[in-house]
């Protein structure tokens, strides 16, 4: 496999940067310190991953130890004053997302962040089941999220940063209305002449409502615990999404 050696390469591009930047005059002390750490975290990362490589992506290894190189030659004073301090910072943050995203690419743990977007979708089907049992209010609070949701779920699937903000907008709605529904569920199959109520407001027997209210109490565990582990799965790997 090429891609270990050019990740090598990457890193070895960066900590010459370092040096390059201790010498600089351009940066605050304030931004060289936080350059010193971005760049040492980066080539780190590139380093640790170079021995836990297991797909061969030489064209993202290259793309990689090309950003770094063009970093490193952009390392001086007067080119740093002609790019402007700010901009600069901004390229070495950004070789710093690479380095952490990199792992998805490399490493196999894209499986793992499979799971969390499964996890994430197969959560949000009980709360739209859920939402058209409940009645036109919850329904349309279901409609009014279809549209984020589908974007964050699209947006997520290409590691784009907005559909990790669109999942945690979408997610609080969801979760309670599950919580309410497993709440409420309880409570009807614990109270005497609540499943009768239902029943007559539906115009089914008792052992219908009942049925009705058990899946409706399988469908709110499901959700809660499926979108709890899709909120924390997106958490741990934030840092798949550039």
């Amino acid at each position: 496999m090429k891609s270990p050696g050019i990740l090598k390469e990457t890193a070895e591009a960066l900590r010459q940067t370092k040096e390059r930047v201790l010498n600089l005059k351009a940066l605050s002390e304030k931004n060289k310190q936080k350059v010193l750490r971005l760049l040492d975290e980066a080539a780190r990362n590139f380093e640790e991953l170079s021995a836990d490589v297991v797909v061969d992506n030489v064209e993202l290894a290259e793309f990689f130890h090309r950003k770094a190189v063009e970093l490193k030659n952009n390392t001086y004073d007067k080119r740093i004053e002609r790019l402007g301090e700010k901009e600069y910072v901004r390229d070495v943050e950004r070789i710093n997302r690479y380095s952490k995203a990199a792992p998805y690419d490399f490493s196999g743990k894209i499986k793992e962040l499979n799971k969390v977007y499964k996890a994430y979708l197969y959560g949000l089907v009980p709360f739209f089941i859920i939402s058209g049992v409940f009645g036109p209010a919850y329904a349309i609070t279901a409609l009014i999220l279809v549209i984020p949701a589908l974007l964050s779920l699209f947006s997520m699937k290409k590691r784009g940063s907005l559909g990790l903000m669109l999942a945690y907008a979408v997610i609080p709605i969801p979760l309670v209305m599950g919580a309410l529904t497993i709440r409420y569920s309880i409570w009807a199959l614990t109270t005497p002449g609540e499943l009768a109520r239902i029943a007559e407001q539906i115009g089914k027997s008792v052992s219908f409502a009942q049925f009705a209210v058990i899946f409706l109490l399988v469908m709110g565990i499901i959700e809660v615990a499926l979108l709890s582990y899709a909120a924390y799965g997106l958490y741990k790997h934030r840092h798949a999404f550039l």
